[in-house]
């Protein structure tokens, strides 16, 4: 019971101080985060034959706290500097993009596309249709990575340019809207459609005169949820005579658990029986730009702790990454140190109520895509969003010159 007062606590707090509903801000869209996967589960962890321990649930709570608090120092640090922060509800869009941004947009859409119909041609066809799923996005995939998570970003980033083209039919933006969601669900992962569905739902409110309630806010979230629980029991490999209903109340209650069963594990694992690595984590998921299959962190920690189960690599968490590499200190320094760096990062972009375009954009995919660090860890995160978010970013914008440069070409000629 304290568990789910002190959520509701910190998230009246974080409420007051930032606002819930601006996911926007990789802060809020991260503490959201993590109250739902990495804390709040400690409140019924008992159910589960899996024991965690007083010091590592000691250790989750500061935690929780340390990433309110890091959030706040720099709430209060731009205050001083008077800086204002810019609630959800006061966001406004500078002006009408002009038609070189839209059509260079729908030029990254076409790459995606194109990319996308090379993946699918390189694992063999359309991943979801396939026999054991849960293992064959795993294995079909080796060595496509890179694409996979580029014709992704593309996919997300051109959709919302989309959504601001006004001479598009709505009739067209559904039909590409329902490409784009087969796109992103056809090789057995959740997280992307869910990132496509969030960035939608967050751009419309902004550009709506009437801004999304809490209520509303409240729906997609528990939605989005259902979403990654079903389809996580559809995916799984699982015999005829299983209740599938079964399957996803059990998993309803395990999603938010998992992360920290894991961090138990890691807990007793380090340095009991592997020292503490210092850093080389970070090497690890470097080595996705190496020629080649190169397996991230969660992968190579599911092999040297020896776990053996379906699917895909272990979510060892950002505190866990931090354990990893750097003991219990980690706990302290790390959520405190998120906590700030993301809210300094939202208040550097939006300093005032009307914002670019472009920064919107940006911080809508970087706040729904570095909350993954959560589960995966920082790097991972950078690496597979805001990397390529930046990349696409400049691609559009170098683009955008282009097409500009010749239309002032044809307006001399």
């Amino acid at each position: 019971m304290g568990i789910i007062v002190l959520a509701i606590v910190m998230l009246f707090l974080t409420n007051k101080f930032f606002d819930l509903k601006n996911l926007l801000n990789p802060f809020v869209f991260f503490y959201l985060y993590q109250t739902v996967f990495c804390f709040i589960a400690l409140s019924y962890y008992e159910i589960y034959n899996i024991s965690i321990s007083s010091e590592l649930q000691s250790y989750i709570v500061i935690a929780y706290l340390l990433t309110f608090l890091g959030g706040f120092t720099s709430r209060f640090l731009f205050s001083k500097w008077n800086i204002k922060y810019v609630r959800y509800d006061e966001l406004s869009i500078r002006r009408n993009p002009s038609n070189s941004y839209l059509v260079s947009g729908f030029i990254i859409l076409i790459l995606a596309v194109i990319l996308f119909l090379y993946f699918t041609y390189q694992t063999g066809g359309v991943i979801i249709f396939l026999d054991e799923v849960e293992n064959s996005r795993i294995e079909r995939r080796k060595g496509l990575g890179m694409i996979n998570v580029i014709f992704i970003t593309f996919f997300l980033y051109s959709f919302l340019i989309l959504i601001l083209e006004k001479k598009l039919s709505k009739g067209l933006k559904i039909l590409i809207f329902l490409f784009i969601s087969f796109a992103l669900l056809s090789f057995g992962s959740r997280a992307p459609f869910i990132k496509f569905i969030l960035a939608i739902f967050l751009l419309v409110g902004i550009l709506s005169t009437k801004k999304h309630s809490l209520k509303k806010y409240f729906v997609v979230g528990v939605l989005s949820l259902s979403i990654i629980i079903v389809l996580g029991a559809l995916r799984a490999n699982i015999s005829d005579n299983v209740d599938l209903l079964k399957v996803i109340k059990l998993r309803a209650g395990w999603r938010p658990f998992v992360n920290i069963q894991n961090l138990q594990r890691i807990f007793d694992f380090f340095p009991e029986k592997h020292n503490f690595m210092y850093g080389k984590t970070y090497l690890i998921d470097l080595g996705i730009f190496l020629p080649g299959h190169n397996p991230n962190f969660g992968t190579y920690l599911k092999d040297i702790m020896n776990w053996r189960f379906e699917g895909g690599s272990v979510t060892p968490t950002f505190l866990g990454i931090g354990y990893i590499n750097f003991g219990k200190g980690a706990f302290y320094f790390y959520p405190f140190i998120i906590g700030f760096v993301f809210n300094s990062i939202y208040q550097l972009i939006c300093n005032n109520n009307v914002v670019n375009i472009s920064k919107i954009i940006f911080l809508i995919l970087f706040s729904i895509g570095i909350s993954g660090a959560l589960s995966t860890g920082i790097m991972a995160a950078l690496i597979s969003n805001t990397m390529f978010l930046v990349f696409t970013l400049l691609l559009h914008y170098g683009i955008k010159q282009i097409f500009q440069k010749n239309i002032k070409i044809v307006k001399m000629d």
